[in-house]
Formats: C-alpha cells, structure tokens, sequence
C-alpha cells in the first residue's frame, strides 16, 4: 500500500519526537556534501579523497540511522500502523540500495584521474539522493511520528527513545552529537543536553559538553551554557 504525499498533510508537533533532532543532522551532512561535490577541483586527487572519505562517513551514519529505526521503531510501527511500516520499510530498502551504489561511485571518483565528468555525475547523484531522502524524512516527520504517539502515547514513545540512545555505543554517540548539535537551535540543544545533565553521571556530561564546545559556535556554546546554568 502506498501512502499519500506526506506534504499535503499539515505538520503536527510531538510531544516526543523520536526524528527530530538526528533528522537535522542528516540534512546538515547532505547539503554540505553535496555542495562540496558541486564546487572541488576534480583535478585534485586531495579533494577527490576528501569527498569519498566523506560519502563513507554520511553514509554510515544513515546506515546506522536506519538500524536503529529497523531495530526499534518499525517493530511498533508493524503493529500499530501496518500501511505506515510497509511504506518505510520499502523506503529503507530503496535508499540502503542508493547509499551502497553512491559509495562505489565515489570510490571510482578517487582513481578516475581529472574526470570532470565523473565528479559532475557524483554531484548530480548525490543531490538527487538527497532530494529523495528528504521526502523519506518528511514522511516519517509529517506521518509516521504524530501516528506512532497517537496509538501508543507520549510515555511509550519517549520509552522507544530511551531505548534508541541507550543501544547506541558511546563512540557513534559522539559521532552523531557532533553532526546533530550543529544543526540544531538553542531550544533543541537545551534539551538534549539538559536531559543528560539531568540524568547522565558528572563524567559523562562533562565529555558531552567538551564535545559541544568543540563543535559549536563561541556564541552558540555561550548562549547554551546559559540555559543549563553553567
């Protein structure tokens, strides 16, 4: 069963969003590669490199993405909202295939010499990626989510959340912080790290928030570290 174009369908807020902030993150790192794409030296064997390096690091974070999704999300979704699962379950199948060929295809940048061609290909590939991943995103935004907490409440949801950080190692936690924080506003990063202040061991914070510092703005991390009272 196919479902109707999410984007007729009015955003409803969540009071636990399990998409939103790792969502933002993903849309950071897909337009900032796909810029990169569009504007190296494609007689650089450097830039090349850089770029491979890159689609390898995004596309392991949506792998790692979807894994978590797969693991915990979809489950509730097969049971409560079947059509929904069906749709996102296809969905991740379409864009695992994607990520896969993208992945080649940078590869064979990296030794294709100057090839202009072969860096314009990459480039007009991945914004075409990313342009169909984000209608996957609004899907599971503008859909999936208000449904799922509809169905099951805010307190299963936020115990789907728990469950989704609490598999993550801590090593691909710090690597999804640094791209997420970034991306997200004051409100967001308030919460997020507010909550692990709250509830996270003085050591642990305190290697959240040096990553913080080091990844955002002076200002940003000023303006933070107000909110939390440090």
């Amino acid at each position: 069963m196919t479902i109707t174009d999410p984007t007729t369908t009015p955003l409803r807020l969540v009071a636990v969003d399990l998409y939103r902030d790792i969502h933002k993150g993903i849309r950071a790192e897909l337009f900032a590669l796909t810029e990169r794409a569009g504007s190296l030296d494609p007689a650089s064997t450097g830039d090349r490199a850089d770029l491979a390096a890159h689609v390898h690091r995004v596309a392991a974070l949506l792998v790692s993405h979807a894994e978590h999704e797969d693991g915990h999300i979809q489950p509730a979704l097969e049971l409560h909202l079947p059509a929904l699962a069906e749709q996102v379950e296809g969905d991740h199948h379409r864009i695992d295939a994607r990520i896969a060929e993208l992945v080649a295809q940078a590869d064979d940048v990296v030794g294709a010499g100057g090839g202009r061609e072969h860096a314009h290909r990459l480039y007009v590939d991945l914004a075409s990626f990313t342009a169909s991943y984000l209608v996957h995103q609004d899907l599971e935004e503008r859909l999936v989510m208000p449904a799922l907490e509809e169905r099951i409440g805010a307190e299963a949801t936020l115990d789907l959340h728990q469950a989704i950080v609490g598999s993550i190692p801590p090593e691909e936690m710090a690597t999804s912080l640094a791209v997420m924080l970034p991306a997200m506003n004051v409100d967001d990063r308030t919460e997020l790290l507010g909550g692990m202040q709250a509830g996270a061991p003085a050591e642990v914070f305190a290697g959240v928030w040096g990553l913080a510092a080091s990844v955002l703005e002076p200002r940003d991390v000023d303006a933070l570290a107000a909110r939390l009272g440090l």
